[in-house]
């Protein structure tokens, strides 16, 4: 039999050394294998030799290991201390009931140094988090569907028994060389955690970008959608290689009034059905209310993939912040042509008769290959390389009115235009070179107008020869 041994000094590692003897040398420790906020968690070997694995109930944020005991870090801690381990035996026991295929099974449960011990079975596998790196092959998206249905089916069971899991990530699902799924590590006395100081309460009872909002939160109400978020940000991990963003900048997003930063995975380039991808973009609503309420639900949908519509507030919204998108870059286009137009029509630019004549005759050639029919439907021109001889169209005013004698027309406008002209001008702005002062104050739309039209009457005299 094995003793106690072991005395570890302040300067030395909380964890348990090999051959570290628990319950009375029934279990021996191997070597230790993994530690989180709340706890420990060793390789040991049973008295009938058989490999188990034992969770120590340490939560490092609030003791330490003196000479093999845990002990609170302050005076101040002891009272939080023993609420959490008694709150650690009650979560153990509850775990004791679970029977279930795919739920690791607890084997003893027991006291000693000053803390609490879980035995259960040893799962010969690998969590999905290594996989993802070390065999990301074997994650095919056939599994992914089975991986995540058999989640749900093992989730289902703890709840209907009244807990919650509390701590579902890549890590704490095993997968073993049969592919048989383990749900392992319940959050166990995190709701004792969860009702200290939010500060500790971070730091012992969540994890970003897995953890809903209400986990962070010293009054937030856990239900079964709050394992329901977990699920769909472990499985939002295996389809994208990383895990999405954590809950708390997705509400600061929003209260800053920005977009979310969650990018929904129906908007993906995924291989996986779309009514798939919905539900676990549902899953991951910010809102309780919007997610599945009961793993049922979900389960529902996976059941009856074409039967279901799954409405996911993500996406809508992911949606909405696209068109906001495209109407800004509208809106961004409209107001370019709006200062085109401005600057087209500034009242300092002024028409000459000579532009008001090619205008109006761009304006009816125009019109003349427009046909009746719905708004906007217009006639396209045949581009022909042979120049067909046509008769030349009579020119109308701006107001669409006919100009019998051009010439008549064109001496009345300069008459009209000279006056104006003489109006604006100043001592210190002589006229020039009318010609040339008008080609330089004229607007970038006029000079195109008036190199259309040129080329017009160029084609006109080239049909005539």
């Amino acid at each position: 039999m094995h003793h106690n041994a072991t005395n570890l000094s302040d300067a030395e590692t909380d964890d348990l050394a090999p051959g570290h003897s628990l319950l009375y040398g029934q279990y021996i420790i191997e070597h230790h294998m993994i530690d989180g906020g709340f706890g420990m968690t060793y390789l040991a070997k049973d008295s009938l030799e058989r490999k188990v694995v034992i969770k120590e109930c340490f939560p490092s944020s609030v003791c330490r290991r003196i000479n093999g005991e845990v002990r609170p870090r302050k005076p101040a801690y002891q009272e939080q201390y023993q609420n959490v381990i008694r709150n650690f035996l009650r979560e153990a026991l509850r775990m004791a009931k679970f029977d279930h295929p795919n739920i690791v099974k607890v084997h003893q449960v027991f006291q000693e140094n000053n803390t609490a011990y879980i035995a259960m079975d040893y799962i010969d596998g690998m969590d999905l988090l290594s996989m993802l790196d070390i065999d990301p092959g074997r994650l095919t998206d056939a599994r992914v569907e089975q991986l995540l249905r058999d989640t749900l089916t093992a989730l289902a069971h703890v709840h209907e028994l009244g807990m919650l899991h509390r701590d579902i990530s890549p890590d704490n699902i095993l997968l073993d060389a049969n592919d048989k799924l383990t749900l392992i590590d319940f959050g166990a006395a995190r709701e004792e955690a969860a009702r200290q100081t939010r500060a500790l309460s971070t730091v012992m009872s969540v994890k970003d970008g897995y953890s809903p909002h209400e986990f962070y939160y010293t009054d937030g109400k856990q239900r079964p959608s709050s394992d329901i978020y977990s699920v769909g940000a472990t499985f939002y991990h295996l389809i994208t290689g990383f895990a999405p963003p954590d809950c708390q900048k997705r509400v600061a997003a929003l209260t800053a009034e920005n977009p979310d930063p969650y990018k929904p995975l129906v908007a993906g380039n995924w291989s996986f059905d779309k009514s798939f991808l919905s539900a676990i973009d549902k899953a991951l609503s910010l809102a309780q209310k919007d997610r599945f309420q009961t793993v049922g639900e979900w389960l529902e949908v996976l059941d009856n993939p074409g039967s279901h519509v799954v409405v996911s507030p993500i996406a809508m919204a992911f949606d909405a912040q696209d068109a906001d998108k495209i109407a800004t870059k509208m809106d961004a286009e409209a107001n370019k042509s709006a200062q085109n137009v401005a600057q087209a029509s500034n009242p300092e630019a002024e028409l000459t008769p000579d532009l008001i004549a090619k205008i109006s005759s761009l304006v009816e050639d125009t019109n003349s290959k427009v046909e009746p029919g719905l708004p906007g439907d217009v006639k396209k021109a045949m581009v022909k390389e042979e120049i067909v001889e046509e008769e030349p169209h009579p020119l109308v005013d701006i107001f669409g009115q006919p100009i019998d004698d051009i010439d008549k027309w064109l001496k009345e406008q300069d008459k009209m235009s000279k006056r104006t002209s003489n109006k604006r001008e100043t001592p210190d702005n002589k006229p020039g070179s009318e010609e040339a002062s008008q080609k330089k104050s004229e607007p970038g739309l006029l000079r195109v107008l008036h190199r259309l039209t040129g080329l017009r009457q160029r084609s006109a005299a080239m049909a005539q020869n």
